[in-house]
């Protein structure tokens, strides 16, 4: 597929679907195949994988390999985009922004590894990952949200202009059952006006 043609949310320009994105602190740039050890370490972690709908636990490497493998398909058809986020210096990624959904409806996700709580990292690489989004991408709006009790991912959210929706319940694969999940969607205006506050 020619992604300067996707119909429907379509593209600004012949926007590049593997982008690397540099912060003060971070690097983010598109997954490889050698990312899935690190993949399979972090999210070795329960309490990681508990916030997240679509992640195994125990989450092995073989897991991290399908992974790489359907997200780099999927910006390769013009469905997602997908990076890996690095600290500055490091070699092995300690999270993931991604933008699904490209073919329909644009839904945005992240997680970060525990030792990275707390410390502004996601809400460093969010902002460099929406900030490409609104110059490269033609998409009006984007959803997103998080599974009750995840406040600081909510919090994150709300900074840049996401907006509480509704409510809905969502498998959680490491767990292994349905939770009562936050959705969340924002807009450019919105975004621009959270920007200027």
């Amino acid at each position: 597929m020619d992604i300067g043609s996707l119909s429907g949310f379509g593209l600004r320009r012949r926007a590049n679907l593997h982008p690397t994105l540099e912060t003060p602190r971070l690097r983010l740039r598109p997954v490889v195949r050698e990312d899935a050890a690190a993949f399979a370490r972090h999210l070795a972690d329960l309490e990681v994988t508990r916030w997240l709908a679509r992640v195994p636990h125990p989450y092995r490497l073989s897991d991290g390999l399908a992974f790489v493998d359907h997200v780099r398909h999927a910006a390769l058809i013009g469905s997602a985009v997908t990076l890996a986020l690095l600290p500055a210096e490091a070699e092995e990624p300690v999270g993931v922004v991604a933008l699904h959904g490209l073919d329909g409806t644009p839904e945005f996700g992240y997680w970060l590894a525990r030792p990275y709580w707390g410390c502004g990292v996601m809400t460093e690489a969010v902002g460099a990952a929406l900030d490409w989004i609104h110059r490269s991408l033609a998409v009006p709006t984007i959803t997103s949200g998080a599974f009750v009790g995840n406040e600081a991912s909510l919090r994150i959210q709300g900074r840049f202009g996401f907006k509480v929706v509704g409510r809905s319940r969502r498998e959680c694969q490491a767990l292994g059952r349905d939770l009562e999940h936050v959705d969340t969607r924002m807009d450019w205006q919105a975004y621009e006006k959270a920007a200027r506050t």
